[in-house]
C-alpha cells in the first residue's frame, strides 16, 4: 500500500489560489481529499486536494464550491485560523453530513453577470 502523503493545509485555514482561467481568489478549506477520492476511481494518495469555498452572493447558499485544488494551485495560506471569510454567515449542518452548509446573514447587491464577465475580461488583460 501507498503511503498517504499530509495535507499541507488544514480545514478552515484561509487560502489565495489560482484558477483554472488564471483568476487568483481567496477562501476557506472546507474539505481535504485525494486524487479519486470522490469518482471512486483509483485513489492516489500521493496527490492531496482540496475542497475551498469561496464566498460569493450569486448562490443561495453563500459561496461558491471549487474542488480538487492542488497544493501547486494554492498561493498562499494564513497562519491557522484568524478570521474568517464567512463573517456574515453561519455554519449549519446540512443532512447530518461531514459538509457544512451555509447561510447568509446579510446580503449584498448582486453584481450583473455583464458587470461580472467585464471585470473578468479586464483582469484577464491586465494579467496577461
Amino acid at each position: 500500500m501507498v503511503k498517504k502523503k499530509k495535507h499541507t493545509y488544514k480545514i478552515g485555514q484561509t487560502v489565495k489560489f489560482k484558477f483554472f482561467d488564471g483568476t487568483i481568489m481567496q477562501g476557506e478549506i472546507a474539505e481535504l481529499t485525494y486524487m479519486g477520492d470522490v469518482i471512486g476511481d483509483n485513489v492516489y494518495y500521493d496527490c492531496p486536494q482540496y475542497t475551498i469555498h469561496v464566498p460569493s452572493d450569486r448562490y443561495p447558499r453563500g459561496y461558491m464550491i471549487y474542488s480538487s485544488m492542488t497544493d501547486e494551485r494554492i498561493k498562499e495560506a494564513t497562519e491557522g485560523r484568524q478570521q474568517s471569510l464567512f463573517t456574515n454567515t453561519e455554519k449549519t449542518p446540512a443532512n447530518n453530513s461531514k459538509r457544512g452548509s451555509y447561510k447568509n446573514a446579510k446580503t449584498k447587491k448582486p453584481i450583473s453577470e455583464l458587470d461580472m464577465a467585464i471585470q473578468k475580461q479586464k483582469s484577464f488583460i491586465n494579467n496577461h
